[in-house]
Order: structure tokens, then sequence, then C-alpha cells
């Protein structure tokens, strides 16, 4: 690479200002540069000639530095199939170069449906890939095989992936693994043996460092029982406020916990009832003062700066946002409908429904979204109308969305509903169904046909991961009856990267 160096040195002021001259070597090098850099070509080609065939040059002739290290293990043979058509093989080359994100998940799942892993050459890239994109690394992780897992045993950014695509449990990585292999470690075991998980975590979790605290926390709500409730208890009282807040609402989760029987005693004593006229009315009343036990709780007796509820209300929603909102109904056999009704005749009505939005978005649950949705901005909760949405299972979105569109006829509106919908799938990364991805895109194309349409820009740029998402039979819908020569350069850019996506989807389609 010196005489790379020296030529680059040269030609750093421009060919014109100081011709190059340049290097002479002998042997083949010398007769290799001499037939590809004839002396009567162009000084500027003839430089470019020589530096490319310097690199060449130096790519084809490298060695690696001399080491007394042992070299590494040989690689284990391969047990899965490995990808070897060439079609297939430029494909999947280029999702993994190229992605969409959706793209490259349907492609690593579908492979590994069938038994197959990637081929040697994509190994590197893919690896890179799950390094810096951890929603990534599920589907990437099951088509590794042997040579990904050996080659992640070579490069530390890498090790990530050591033993993650292992269905086995093994228990050294909770010693000796990375955090990240202590969290998928625990993860597994809360699936197959909660009580052990619980048990691996409590010895030596007051030694971690408060993330990793937090983070292996979030990992007890699979299999959450009654079991778990005495360790949850203790980091009521951790150092971490991130820490007590998670296991506070981990416990607030876990019907039958002493945390909710807590609650519950709290509220109760805000609950009451007096005459009006020939009638007995419910009534609530935010507690007086702040319970000496309460901190023991979680719960913040001041406070927290540019907070909008006063201090009773505050100590209130505090309560409220740790109880079930089945608790509601049970304690006073109203549904949902009668107990916004009631609430809204409160003094209290803010700290409350904000509590159940909170209360909501912990544990969601249909009808109540459903009654929130239905009643809308005249609640003026803290979760809008796509926050709502979101709580809801993707065919009862769907549902709501065809009524927007059904109903609503400003052009400008509709756009915005389309937006949020493809917003929506790309963050939940779920498929939408046959038919509702038919009527999105007839709806996406006729917006597109319209002069000067509003939003196109932001459907154009989310549009390609949508169409990563729609089920196979919807392909030829998204690939069919777009207007050629759109005046507009970026949804022409983007059209054809979705007609690309296209294409690719069926190929790995008709491979797996």
């Amino acid at each position: 690479m010196k005489l790379l160096h020296e030529l680059a040195t040269q030609v750093l002021l421009g060919s014109d200002r100081r011709p190059p001259v340049l290097p002479e070597p002998g042997g083949k090098l010398g007769e290799f540069l001499r037939a590809a850099c004839p002396p009567d070509s162009d000084k500027e080609i003839r430089a470019l000639r020589y530096a490319g065939s310097l690199a060449l040059g130096a790519a084809a002739g490298y060695q690696p530095a001399s080491t007394e290290e042992m070299p590494p293990a040989l690689c284990p043979r391969e047990e899965k199939a490995v990808v070897d058509a060439p079609q297939l093989l430029s494909t999947l080359q280029q999702i993994v170069d190229d992605g969409p994100d959706p793209l490259r998940r349907e492609a690593f799942s579908l492979m590994a449906s069938k038994g197959y892993c990637l081929a040697p050459g994509l190994l590197p890239k893919a690896l890179t890939l799950g390094q810096k994109n951890h929603a990534l690394r599920p589907a990437m992780l099951a088509v590794l095989g042997q040579r990904g897992q050996w080659l992640a045993s070579l490069n530390p950014a890498w090790s990530y992936a050591i033993g993650a695509a292992d269905p086995g449990i093994d228990l050294a990585q909770w010693e000796h693994g990375s955090q990240e292999q202590r969290k998928q470690l625990l993860g597994k075991l809360r699936c197959s043996d909660p009580d052990q998980a619980r048990s691996l975590l409590q010895d030596g979790f007051a030694q971690l460092d408060a993330r990793e605290r937090a983070s292996l926390l979030d990992m007890m709500k699979t299999g959450l029982s009654l079991p778990d409730e005495d360790f949850l208890e203790a980091q009521l009282t951790d150092r971490s406020k991130e820490v007590r807040q998670r296991a506070a609402n981990l416990l607030a989760d876990l019907p039958g916990s002493r945390y909710c029987a807590r609650m519950a005693e709290r509220m109760t004593a805000c609950l009451g009832q007096e005459r009006k006229l020939f009638r007995t009315v419910r009534t609530l009343e935010a507690p007086a003062s702040f319970g000496a036990d309460w901190k023991n709780d979680g719960l913040e007796e001041a406070r927290p700066k540019n907070e909008s509820l006063g201090d009773r209300a505050w100590w209130l929603y505090q309560i409220a946002r740790n109880l079930p909102l089945a608790w509601w109904q049970d304690t006073t056999g109203l549904s949902q409908t009668e107990l916004i009704k009631w609430v809204r005749g409160t003094d209290w009505s803010e700290a409350i429904l904000r509590a159940w939005s909170d209360a909501l978005q912990r544990t969601p649950a249909v009808l109540w979204v459903e009654e929130f949705l239905k009643q809308g901005k005249s609640l003026a909760l803290p979760l809008g109308t796509a926050d709502l949405l979101a709580l809801l299972p993707v065919r009862e979105r769907e549902r709501h969305w065809l009524g927007m569109l059904d109903h609503e006829t400003h052009a400008g509106t509709r756009a915005r509903v389309l937006i949020d919908v493809l917003v929506a799938f790309a963050e939940r990364q779920e498929s939408p169904s046959e038919a509702f991805s038919h009527r999105l895109l007839a709806e996406i194309h006729q917006l597109v046909e319209q002069p000067a349409s509003a939003g196109l820009y932001e459907i154009a740029r989310m549009l390609p991961e949508f169409v990563c998402l729609v089920p196979p039979a919807c392909l030829a819908a998204a690939r069919d009856g777009w207007k050629v020569g759109h005046p507009d350069d970026y949804f022409t850019r983007a059209l054809a990267g979705i007609l690309a996506i296209v294409e690719q989807r069926k190929i790995l389609h008709q491979f797996f």
C-alpha cells in the first residue's frame, strides 16, 4: 500500500498543477502496471488506472499479520440447508443490503420455517445489522447457522449472537455472559420455569446497575404469578426510582397481590354514598393527607414540577392508576359507560380519567377502549385516538379505520387517516388482513391520482414498509395500477422501491 499512498499524495493538488510521477516497480507488478496503464494514455486516466491496479494488487496480495496466538477452532459442520439458488441468493443479498427491516424479517422467518440458514457471504452484513438493530435480532439469529455462530465468537462486536439462536438454556451465561445474554436467558426461563428464573434473578440482583435491574424486571411480565410477589415487594424500596416504578406496575397487574389489596383499601376509603333528594348517590373524595406508609408502595407525596393536578388529586391519581380497571366494576357494579358518567360528575374526574388511561395502557381492555373512543375528545384524555386504537387487536383497529374512511369526506382528513394507518402498521409490524389491504391500496391509488394530493410525501415514505406487510395475495394490487410518470419525483422514487419489494417478496414465496 506504500506505492498507492505515494501516488495519492502526489495527486492531491490535481494533475494539471502537478503531473504525478508514477512509480515503476520491477517484477511481475511492474509488468502488470505497464500493461494496464499504457504510457500513451491521458495522465489523469493513467493515474486512476495505476491507483485501481495498485489497490487490486494490494487486496490480492494481502497477508495477515503473524501472531503467536493459537488459530481459532475450525467452524463446526453446518447442520442446516444453505441457500445456493442464484436467483434467491441475489434477492437475499439485496434484502440484507437495502432492507427495509420488515422485508428482512420476513425473509429470515421464511428461511427459518423451512430449515435454511444464510449463505456465508451474507453473514458478516447480517451480524452487523443485528449489532445495530435489536428489533431485527430474533428473526436474524434463527438463520445464522453454525458458521454465523462461529463468526460471532471471533468478533466482540457480534458477541450478542453467541448461543442466542440455541433453544436450549445455558445457565453459565448468567455468570459469564453479557447483559443482553442474561436478559435472553431470563426470558427463556420465564417461559419454561418461572420459579427458577425468579431464583436466578434474586441472587445478586442488588449488585447489578440500575439500568440492568430495570431491564431484567421487564422479563417478569412473562409467567407473572403470586409466587413472584415477595421478590417484587422487595423492589419497592430499591434505590432506583425506575426499578421501584416497574416493580409497582408488575404488582398492580398481579391479581390478588398484597399491593393491590393495599391500593384497594386506600381507594375504598375515598368512596362513599350520600342521600340526595329521594335517591342514594355514590361519592368520591380525594385523600385529605398523605399516608405515613404510602411511600413504601412507591407513591410520591410531592407533585412533579409543572404537574396540573393539586396535591390531593395527585395522591388520588397515584392510588387509582395502580388498580386494575376490573376492580372498579367489581366494587361498584357499574359498567364502563356508567363509571365514566359517574366520575365526570365528581370534582376529581381529571385525576381518575388519567389514572384509568394509565391502567388501560398497562393492561388493555377492549370494552374500555371502545367506550373511550365512543366518547372521544369530550373526556380530555391524555390518550388520543391513535393511542387508543393501538390498544385494540389489529382486526378491531381495521374496523375502526374503515369506519373513519367510510364517513370522512374531506380529502385532507382522509389522507391523515391513511397516514395514521401506515404508521400504526409500521410501528407494530403486524400484517393487515387481505380485505383491508386491498381497500387501503385502493384508497391510496385514488389519492395519488388527484392533483396536489395532501399527505402524498408522508404516504410515499411509509408505503414501501406497508407493502412488506400485506399478505402475498395482495402483491399484485400493490404492483399494478399506478399512474406512469407521476409529477412528484419523490413518489416516483418510492414507487420504484415498492415494485422492487413486490418482486423480491414474490421470489421469496416461490422458494419458501
